[in-house]
């Protein structure tokens, strides 16, 4: 398994700025900043069509404004943004924390975050505008469509390849997600990646036969950027830009990394808390945008149904794209997750949204058409998945009166030993919430202390490293991911821990035979490469 899909998880389940209107009125006669909280008047041309908050609204309003900053802290994540909409009407959006912790500069109106796989949702906005145009067609093959690059052959038909299923992640694509590039990197080309060049992630193939199975694909919503980009005859970031973010009134937001939106962007800060650079991205559509806490807002509401979404789809359109794709099992639609009444959020309510995560940050994203609420998560941090916990249990005890028992992640809760004790400390506190009494509060599973510890091996931190994957090894010695885990970090060491490195790797392959990571790194210490992970 490469390395990529180790620490590229998607999960679901301080503060002083306010979020002020936009200049340009355009979704602002839907929005309702919380004026009373942040001693600020509700935005500029909006307020005469703003209805009161209820004292109901308000006090949750308070309460996550209150809240929110406790739970930056205990987690590591230095800065977020949170939006919550009820009946149809934005009750709470604004900033928490800092958005870089080197200048202690706040969130605010303007910062802007990446929301990860999220902007897949987005993105699928793009493409319905086109078929909305009679440029695209939901049903024909994509591939015969396509000019600067096709699907390589095999044994499943690529003419099953069509843009609602690649749309739904039925199309039986390869790639599940992207690791991104570093800040010095030369990103390649759409079709570099498509064909392989993608930083780990692989070539795009078609792997099953099209619309068969469900299976999540960013090598999907990199296809579909191609489609989109070759249909509308621009870059990707431009036909978004034109066709979908104005006309919702995201102004701010933007799927082109550009020196301005680097600028205004947050830091981005990994599992330790410290910062790491955000990855950069060909593959714009799967993961690459940026918005602001308000521009979501304006995407949520649009996503609920409000009339300026007609702006950018064409009638019942909305309802397709949030209704059950088929071979989904009632899981997906066109670019939005779904929860099913009764089956997702305890309040019993159907909603649909998208969760995303990039090495730095976390967002989360849902909301219901038919009770028109929702709430929107942001956060520079990769534990940010762990503040949105906490907001939804807040969130579903404010609808329900009952408090949701969400455990808290292991690996994040050790970071305050781990950074003031060392490694031995953190373990020792690992050690004791793992008591019958106080473990069901925690999150403990492999891929805590896995990547964590790939955080450690980021830094040079190699023998914590090791110490945190010799403990997960203990805990759960029949998973293989977690001795492919200690092979790197052995490998890591040096020639003193080539024959540990080597017994993890083959521990591994016993464990699964698939692995192919532990299969390419086996001959490579055995001719004495020098590994860097």
């Amino acid at each position: 398994m490469c390395r990529r899909a180790k620490h590229d998880k998607f999960r679901a389940f301080q503060g002083n700025s306010g979020v002020k209107m936009k200049r340009q009125l355009l979704c602002a006669t839907w929005l309702l900043f919380a004026g009373a909280l942040i001693g600020e008047p509700a935005f500029a041309g909006c307020s005469e069509a703003a209805t009161e908050r209820s004292a109901r609204e308000a006090a949750f309003a308070e309460q996550v404004s209150a809240r929110t900053p406790t739970y930056l802290e205990d987690f590591g994540v230095p800065g977020g943004a949170v939006v919550v909409i009820e009946d149809g009407r934005v009750i709470l959006a604004r900033g928490f924390g800092v958005a870089n912790l080197a200048t202690a500069t706040a969130v605010g109106p303007e910062t802007l975050f990446n929301i990860g796989s999220t902007s897949k949702s987005v993105a699928a906005w793009g493409a319905m505008h086109l078929v909305g145009e009679g440029k695209l067609s939901l049903d024909e093959p994509v591939d015969a469509r396509l000019k600067r690059w096709h699907l390589p052959p095999s044994p499943h038909p690529v003419s099953g390849v069509t843009l609602r299923r690649l749309l739904s992640h039925t199309a039986g694509l390869s790639v599940s997600g992207y690791r991104g590039w570093g800040p010095d990197d030369l990103i390649p080309t759409l079709e570099q990646s498509l064909s392989g060049q993608a930083n780990g992630a692989g070539a795009v193939v078609l792997e099953a036969a099209p619309g068969s199975r469900w299976s999540y694909s960013g090598g999907g919503y990199t296809l579909m950027q191609l489609l989109v980009e070759e249909t509308a005859g621009k870059p990707f970031a431009d036909h978004m830009r034109d066709a979908v973010l104005r006309p919702l009134g995201m102004d701010d937001s933007s799927f082109a990394l550009t020196a301005d939106v680097l600028g205004r962007a947050a830091r981005a800060y990994d599992e330790l808390g410290e910062e790491t650079p955000t990855p950069r991205f060909a593959e714009l559509a799967a993961a690459g945008m940026y918005a602001t806490v308000g521009d979501m807002a304006c995407y949520a509401l649009a996503s609920i149904g409000d009339p300026r979404s007609g702006a950018v789809l064409k009638p019942g359109m909305l309802d397709l794209m949030t209704a059950p794709a088929p071979a989904t099992n009632g899981r997906w639609g066109l670019g939005y997750s779904i929860q099913a009444a009764g089956e997702g959020f305890p309040d019993g309510v159907a909603r649909v949204g998208h969760d995303g995560g990039n090495r730095g940050w976390q967002s989360f994203f849902w909301v219901s058409r038919f009770q028109r609420d929702g709430l929107i998560v942001l956060t520079n941090g990769s534990n940010g998945w762990n503040v949105s916990n906490q907001l939804v249990a807040d969130w579903m005890e404010w609808k329900t009166g009952k408090r949701l028992s969400i455990p808290r992640s292991i690996a994040a809760t050790i970071l305050g030993p781990l950074h003031e004790g060392g490694v031995s400390a953190a373990i020792a506190r690992y050690e004791a919430l793992k008591t019958q009494e106080t473990r069901p509060n925690y999150i403990f599973n492999p891929g805590e202390l896995n990547r964590l510890g790939y955080s450690l091996l980021r830094k040079g931190r190699v023998q914590d490293a090791i110490a945190l994957w010799e403990l997960n090894a203990r805990e759960y010695p029949d998973d293989w991911n977690v001795h492919d885990s200690l092979g790197d970090g052995y490998a890591a060491a040096g020639p003193d821990f080539a024959s540990k490195a080597m017994a993890s790797f083959r521990r591994s392959l016993a464990l699964n035979p698939a692995n192919s990571h532990a299969r390419e790194m086996i001959p490579r210490i055995e001719r004495g490469e020098s590994i860097s992970l």
